[in-house]
């Protein structure tokens, strides 16, 4: 199965703040307020595509991440502690969030995840993170892995 994050979330999350700042900003300086509009769009684009360029293949055997290069890093199931999902509001509305699988080895981290001394990998924004979850869930424990 290959995930790749959600960009729709991504761009209602800039069109709110982008709504609210309008209304402040000086108007009768159209082309500064044009420039700055453009500008605002060019970032929030170049960040959903970085966000995009992400994908995650869920195997039989291991969980690969890719990111923006293509280069990749493979979790063997066997490094998996737990799978936590993680769904802010926005997220719901749309379907999706992130699946944090807790790792075992410091040497498996892609995103470290603070507190308690453990490292994780995220499945940044992906469809359906219950059924994500649910699917490693029973392949680790098919394997033996989790209780």
């Amino acid at each position: 199965m290959i995930l790749r994050p959600i960009i729709s979330k991504t761009v209602v999350k800039a069109i709110i703040p982008l709504v609210i700042i309008l209304p402040l900003l000086n108007v009768s300086k159209l082309i500064s307020l044009l420039i700055f509009i453009l500008m605002y769009w060019v970032m929030v684009m170049a960040y959903a595509l970085f966000k995009h360029a992400h994908t995650y293949e869920v195997t039989s055997d291991y969980i690969e991440f890719r990111g923006l290069f293509g280069r990749g890093m493979r979790l063997k199931y066997w490094d998996i502690e737990d799978v936590l999902v993680s769904q802010g509001l926005l997220a719901r509305v749309f379907n999706c969030g992130s699946v944090i699988l807790i790792t075992s080895s410091k040497s498996r981290q892609v995103i470290l995840i603070s507190g308690g001394g453990g490292y994780g990998v995220r499945l940044w924004d992906v469809k359906e993170p219950w059924i994500v979850q649910k699917l490693i869930i029973n392949r680790l424990r098919e394997l033996g892995y989790y209780q």
